[in-house]
């Protein structure tokens, strides 16, 4: 949003690294909005040989292709563990050039910057963020933060077991990265508007995706102008930080009103807790959430600093920062992010652990009657 822009008054340094198909396409909206805010970005496109091209002007600073002799690695995950892993001196140093400092730099206090991995459950975004997240971590001594595009219900089993193996490794296991892992579920926005196909759908969604990470970003960097609610950058940051272990959202809700009396009045809280669903594209209990950090710009009044407190109160047990922002126009824009969420919290998380179970059981079964068959062979 054109508001955002003026209000900024901080800065940060963004790295973006997209590793298949569809986060190659979400990460080149996101790269473009960024730089079209005079943010700084580093970036890096990885991804099989002439599989993605962008729609828009290619704004990567940088491109990988790992596997050449192959138009895609599609849904084969050890195929592209395997690919990755014979270039994987080759890809560091990629990646060296992307990250803003070292794991022995002195860092400056007011020197912020964010490592950010987007990537989807198909074989190259699955083993690309195991293998890029860890990469990552040994160079700069800090995990980067995943966004994770999960697969859709209707997508076969392979693709859910993919995606279950991937989270498991980035977030759970004791030889991971343990990586700050925010999901992104397009299920609920794809049925939004009933009357679009299939490729508008994935063009609709993966263009929010893209915008509600710029405009969290941009809303992060603004100047707070409550004495009580007055969350800064460093707030942002901690919700990425290695106390963020587990699952996030990302909270995006907007809403214009007919005059700037009935914004200074409205239950926002409500509103927030309402939608929270939809707009954060996953079935999720946030208010269980470690950690987080909220945006939230809207008309002045007591009722505002009313509903603040309101929303802040639900998280009983979790450290939720907020920056409240009044800004006289009829508008309400929250954008922020909660981590730190256990998974037993979070509904589509286990659906895919479930549905990729599901597919070990039919490799499982395939083996054993394949074991059992009698082969005859006639003259």
């Amino acid at each position: 949003m054109s508001f955002l822009k003026k209000l900024r008054k901080k800065s940060i340094d963004i790295a973006v690294i997209a590793v298949g198909d569809a986060a190659c396409t979400i990460g080149a909206k996101f790269i473009q909005n960024l730089k079209e805010n005079k943010i700084n970005v580093k970036s890096l496109a990885i991804n099989t040989k002439n599989n993605f091209e962008s729609k828009i002007s290619d704004p990567y600073s940088d491109k990988f292709w790992f596997a050449e002799q192959y138009s895609s690695t599609n849904r084969d995950l050890e195929l592209a563990k395997k690919l990755f892993e014979e270039r994987k001196e080759a890809l560091t140093d990629k990646l060296k050039n992307v990250v803003f400092y070292r794991i022995d730099d002195k860092k400056r206090e007011e020197k912020l910057a964010l490592h950010l991995i987007i990537a989807s459950g198909g074989g190259t975004g699955s083993a690309g963020s195991m293998i890029v997240s860890k990469i990552i971590k040994d160079i700069t001594g800090e995990s980067p933060t995943i966004i994770f595009i999960v697969p859709e219900k209707h997508e076969p089993s392979v693709v859910q077991y993919n995606t279950a193996t991937a989270l498991f490794y980035l977030g759970f296991d004791s030889l991971g990265p343990n990586c700050p892992t925010i999901l992104f579920d397009n299920e609920k926005l794809i049925s939004v508007d009933k009357t679009l196909n299939i490729k508008d759908a994935l063009e609709y969604c993966n263009n929010y995706l893209a915008n509600t990470l710029s405009t969290t970003i941009l809303a992060a960097l603004q100047e707070s102008s409550h004495e009580e609610f007055n969350a800064g950058l460093n707030d942002f940051f901690k919700s990425f930080s290695s106390e963020a272990k587990g699952i996030g959202v990302i909270i995006s809700v907007d809403k214009t009103f007919e005059s700037l009396e009935k914004a200074q009045n409205i239950r926002f809280s409500d509103i927030f807790f309402k939608e929270l669903e939809l707009t954060s594209s996953l079935t999720a209990d946030i208010t269980k959430a470690r950690l987080g950090f909220l945006s939230i710009i809207a008309p002045h009044s007591y009722q505002t600093t009313f509903e603040t407190k309101k929303i802040v109160k639900r998280f009983e047990k979790g450290s939720i920062k907020v920056s409240l922002t009044s800004l006289e126009e009829p508008i309400l824009l929250i954008r922020g992010v909660i981590t730190g969420l256990h998974p037993d919290f979070i509904e589509r998380f286990w659906d895919i652990f479930e549905r990729a179970r599901d597919s070990r059981k039919e490799v499982l079964i395939q083996e054993e009657q394949i074991r059992n068959v009698k082969l005859v062979f006639s003259n």
